[in-house]
């Protein structure tokens, strides 16, 4: 490449790496930077150095909010591709109606998040939501109030974010499933193997690379959970379903305290970028196996 080329290629790089370093390098540095002080979002400041930290542990606020935003993203990673699998594996057999069925599934993915949380606020509302409804309908005296209960409030949230995502992580499924040579399975068939044993041990272990990346979906939608937490609970009932992400937007938008938010923030981002790391390094093993 000549002198000529390489400038005219830089010339267009060079727009975007601005952007890119003033609307995302920028702000994470000035992250760190204000989790180091007392900053209330406006005015003077005073740099108070790690005790913003100190305070996050004592007080339980990042315990909390660890232990509920890892419950999700396993729920999320875990239920989200069980079923979106299972989905994928019925909809790849040979049914009529099959297009219909696969816009039926991939529905709730166009759904803007409001619609979703005011659908499922019906569905788990008690006395007169759908759950409630088809458990009086079946004879049982128990109403269950699913978002009010510290016990079932996280995950009932979380199995929302499940709903959402389903058809989007069907479709990859599909679109792998769809990419197996159709001359193995054959091969599976004539060699004596059962349907149970081509799925479990032809198709599935086939579909490595598109199970990392709807393992590394579910983990990202996990970690960033916020919307339906802020729409469906509040974080409540009590902190039970706060999450890392509503824990940052409480602390800095309703109390305040834009400093103690910007640590949390800061421990987050390293906290979710370890764990991607991890996980993606464990699901690349696995590729390499399979």
């Amino acid at each position: 490449m000549n002198k000529k080329k390489r400038n005219i290629l830089l010339a267009f790089l060079i727009p975007a790496l601005l952007f890119y370093v003033i609307f995302w390098i920028s702000p994470v540095l000035m992250s760190f930077f204000y989790g180091l002080t007392n900053w209330s979002g406006m005015g003077d400041y005073d740099f108070v150095g790690l005790k913003n930290f100190k305070y996050l542990f004592q007080e339980g606020t990042l315990t909390n909010a660890m232990k509920n935003t890892i419950i999700y993203a396993i729920f999320v990673v875990v239920w989200g591709n069980i079923q979106a699998l299972t989905l994928a594996l019925i909809l790849n057999m040979k049914i009529r109606a099959k297009g219909v069925f696969r816009t039926i599934f991939y529905l709730p993915a166009l759904f803007s998040t409001i619609v979703v949380a005011f659908l499922w606020s019906y569905v788990y509302a008690p006395y007169y939501g759908m759950i409630s409804e088809v458990l009086s309908a079946l004879g049982s005296g128990t109403v269950p109030n699913l978002l009010g209960s510290k016990g079932t409030a996280l995950l009932a949230v979380a199995f929302v974010e499940t709903w959402k995502t389903s058809g989007t992580m069907t479709i990859i499924y599909l679109a792998g499933l769809q990419g197996i040579d159709e001359d193995i399975i054959e091969a599976a068939r004539i060699d004596g193997c059962t349907a149970w044993q081509t799925t479990t041990k032809v198709r599935i272990p086939m579909l490595a690379n598109t199970i990392t990346v709807n393992v590394m979906l579910g983990l990202i939608g996990g970690f960033k959970s916020f919307d339906y937490v802020f729409a469906l609970t509040g974080g409540g009932p009590g902190s039970s379903s706060s999450t890392l992400m509503y824990t940052i937007y409480k602390m800095a938008f309703v109390e305040g305290q834009f400093g103690k938010a910007e640590a949390l923030a800061a421990f987050a981002f390293v906290f979710i970028l370890i764990i991607s790391v991890i996980v993606l390094f464990f699901m690349r093993r696995k590729e390499i196996e399979a």
